[in-house]
């Protein structure tokens, strides 16, 4: 590994080779127990907001489905502020070509794009009905604070795809505060939608047994 990437964690331990190699390492699986627990949740997310805008959007006899629909002349993504998330439909089925069935559209599509789903016009073209899938959130949840969670586990999906370290704090120091703060916006948001996360997550939630080694390094 080169100077610069190692740089940071050798800060962090004070110069000692072997600490910091462990350290190294320990964030390397830190970071795959992440993307375990983000790969189930993503999933389980798209599948919810498929389920319920199925429901509130029927379509067309022998319609392709809501996606495809709402990108259509009067669809509800079609205007009303949404043309970033109708561009990444089109851009989808474009994409699959003559493969693409609602099915594969769902799961072609980002978790930006779902997360958007949240956003003030993407929520408001859609009824403002998508808070239908958490039932169980507090009362007085508003859209914006789902899509504010799903903003930061989407900002901590990216640290993890584009291998940037997850064990430190603002100040470079070894912490795992980012990542336990951003595992329990998944926690809650899985629990609002009635889900049991450790019963949905086991066998693969290594992220607070992570955690916890590295703190204790």
């Amino acid at each position: 590994m080169t100077s610069p990437r190692m740089a940071k964690y050798k800060s962090a331990c004070g110069n000692n080779k072997t600490k910091t190699q462990k350290l190294y390492r320990a964030n390397i699986r830190l970071s795959g127990a992440v993307l375990a627990t983000l790969s189930v949740f993503e999933v389980v997310l798209r599948n919810k907001i498929d389920a319920h805008y199925k429901a509130h959007f029927p379509p067309v006899a022998g319609g392709p489905g809501w996606l495809r629909e709402a990108v259509l002349p009067g669809g509800f993504l079609s205007s009303n502020g949404c043309h970033n998330s109708a561009i990444k439909i089109n851009e989808a089925v474009a994409d699959l070509r003559h493969l693409c069935t609602h099915d594969r559209l769902v799961a072609k599509l980002s978790f930006g794009f779902w997360k958007f789903l949240f956003k003030g016009n993407q929520f408001m073209a859609g009824g403002s009905s998508l808070l239908a899938i958490f039932p169980n959130a507090p009362a007085g949840t508003s859209q914006g604070v789902v899509f504010a969670k799903l903003n930061h586990i989407n900002d901590m999906r990216n640290r993890v795809a584009h291998h940037e370290p997850v064990c430190f704090d603002a100040a470079a120091s070894i912490s795992t505060v980012y990542v336990r703060t951003h595992f329990q916006s998944i926690a809650d948001l899985l629990s609002w939608m009635g889900i049991n996360s450790g019963e949905l997550l086991t066998g693969i939630d290594s992220v607070t047994k992570m955690a916890d080694f590295i703190d204790n390094i």
